[in-house]
């Protein structure tokens, strides 16, 4: 299983590119925590690739790549498939192999009108905790719900957020999910966008990170972005980039 992950992650990231139009120009769920609240165009295969580095205190990690498959299985509906190739450096020990794969799908509920009335939508996903190289195992399985939603404040300029719960894969406790993200369109093909997010369990402060992003749409089956981030407030003492590319085919 590890070398069909691998190869099949390396195959997808190397040699796949959007030769056929589509309609309607594609939106991702990268690079920002903030998922959007609309789905895959049906019959679309649309795939997400990230290169993350993130360094918090004595620990180092790497994901080369983040790959997300997103399929429109019909209209406003996707499944999904998420993976992650990590390498992490932590006081001289070192661990490299596949996370946890991560199924799910997401239904687009209501559409927006007007300012006040947001796109809204439901992500629902769950990691599988023995799809995954032994270093990288979970305990249990990982369930996650999201609500999704998104406001229209002009042609130019939206607002999004997401509120829901994850329960951790190391002890099933419930860890509750909030972000913030705002963005605006500097022209039809390059949009720059602001965030904040954050997670928190009970008893205990919440982690709280903020990051600043511009994503570069060449075509409308093409994008390009990239972001960096920092904790904030009582989160983690990490700074963390990410550089991506996306296509719709």
């Amino acid at each position: 299983m590890k070398i069909f992950y691998r190869s099949f992650t390396f195959l997808m990231v190397t040699f796949y590119f959007p030769f056929m139009a589509s309609a309607q120009q594609m939106q991702t769920d990268r690079p920002n925590e903030t998922e959007s609240p609309n789905a895959v165009t049906s019959h679309h295969l649309q795939v997400e690739n990230g290169f993350s580095f993130e360094r918090q205190q004595n620990e180092k990690t790497y994901e080369i790549p983040q790959v997300v498959m997103r399929y429109g299985i019909f209209k406003n509906t996707e499944i999904r498939v998420e993976s992650v190739l990590k390498i992490s450096d932590q006081n001289q020990q070192h661990g490299f192999g596949i996370t946890p794969v991560i199924v799910g799908f997401k239904y687009h509920i209501l559409d927006h009108k007007g300012v006040a009335i947001p796109d809204i939508g439901i992500l629902g996903r769950v990691s599988i905790p023995w799809m995954a190289d032994k270093v990288f195992k979970d305990k249990y399985y990982s369930p996650e719900i999201r609500l999704l939603a998104q406001h229209t404040l002009s042609k130019t300029t939206h607002l999004g957020y997401n509120a829901g719960v994850h329960w951790l894969s190391r002890s099933a406790d419930p860890e509750y999910i909030y972000s913030i993200s705002a963005d605006h369109s500097l022209s039809q093909k390059l949009k720059l966008f602001v965030e904040t997010f954050g997670t928190a369990v009970s008893q205990h402060h919440a982690q709280n990170s903020a990051d600043v992003g511009v994503l570069f749409l060449s075509n409308k089956n093409l994008q390009f972005d990239f972001m960096a981030g920092t904790g904030i407030m009582h989160g983690y003492n990490n700074k963390f980039a990410e550089l991506g590319v996306s296509f719709r085919i």
